[in-house]
């Protein structure tokens, strides 16, 4: 196992040093701005340290053969320390598997800031901001823990697969959707979800939202919509969310869905109601919510 520095005599730029690299091997890249870089196939088990976020900056020529600023096409690579910023498509492209990437800033992208399409990558202490949208999350097994995504153009987090986590993460002023929740058995725990468009939008089956802080989203604070079922949303803090020119809600639950627990969530001032209900209110479960309002009687105690 060797470690190469960039720049140095030898590797101008990091994809020399990739290039020169094998397997196992670790590469620092120094304090600067730096052009894009492809961690290529068969390059596995690679790890690659910046001097930190706004020190070693990522930015001006993409990787090679794309128009990302970093492509990991390798597995079980480490990215740690750097910032990743102003590519005219993704920020951070990973579709391959078991990566981990920690103290990443990626901002200031065309599209996403980080997207992940392979299986058990972890993104860690990780910023998106300012792209079009900030983390999303297109195969299963993958984890988000302790991220801030926030005034992204789209959303703050997007996860289009199953058995995912976010953990612990921010989500704030993103336009559109703090997350966007288009698969099944996913777990959303312990989150903040603060000013957005809609604080979290649950599309399909079978996720866990529970003990999460969503408050003074612009549209609804957590949007059960379009057969959204067997949902839990249990112990959520969920406040000041939703106006008076458009509605939302605190829990805004469609009348395509059913058998979704809606139970012991802690509600205030949201507008129109702190808990609405599309459909018939036999159709899903509310039990122990504290709450000042809603459009059935009975739901809130």
């Amino acid at each position: 196992m060797v470690l190469r520095v960039v720049p140095s005599v030898m590797y101008s730029t990091v994809q020399a040093a990739i290039d020169d690299s094998s397997s196992g091997d670790s590469l620092k890249i120094l304090a600067g701005t730096f052009d894009g870089f492809e961690v290529t196939v068969g390059k596995d088990n690679l790890k690659i340290f910046g001097c930190g976020i706004g020190r070693t900056i990522i930015a001006g020529a993409s990787a090679q053969g794309s128009n990302d600023g970093v492509v990991v096409n390798a597995n079980r690579t480490i990215l740690q320390g750097f910032t990743v910023q102003g590519f005219s498509n993704i920020g951070i492209f990973v579709p391959s598997n078991n990566n981990v990437m920690k103290q990443i800033e990626s901002t200031l992208n065309s599209d996403e800031g980080i997207l992940i399409i392979g299986e058990n990558n972890l993104i860690s202490n990780c910023k998106t901001s300012f792209n079009n949208s900030g983390i999303e999350i297109n195969d299963e097994n993958n984890c988000v823990i302790s991220c801030v995504s926030t005034q992204n153009d789209f959303f703050g987090y997007s996860f289009q697969d199953v058995q995912c986590k976010l953990l612990f993460s921010l989500a704030k002023n993103n336009r559109s959707i703090g997350l966007d929740l288009d698969d099944d058995f996913n777990t959303i725990f312990q989150n903040k979800f603060l000013g957005n468009g809609c604080g979290i939008k649950i599309d399909d089956e079978n996720n866990n939202v529970i003990g999460n802080i969503v408050c003074n989203n612009i549209d609804s604070g957590i949007l059960l919509d379009n057969n959204a079922d067997f949902n839990v949303v249990d112990s959520n803090i969920v406040k000041n969310n939703g106006n008076d020119v458009s509605g939302g809600s605190g829990i805004f639950v469609d009348s395509s869905t059913e058998n979704n627990p809606v139970r012991f969530n802690k509600l205030r001032n949201n507008t129109p109601f702190d808990i609405e209900i599309e459909g018939l209110v036999t159709d899903n479960i509310y039990n122990g919510n504290k709450c000042e309002n809603s459009n059935f009687p009975g739901i809130c105690t």
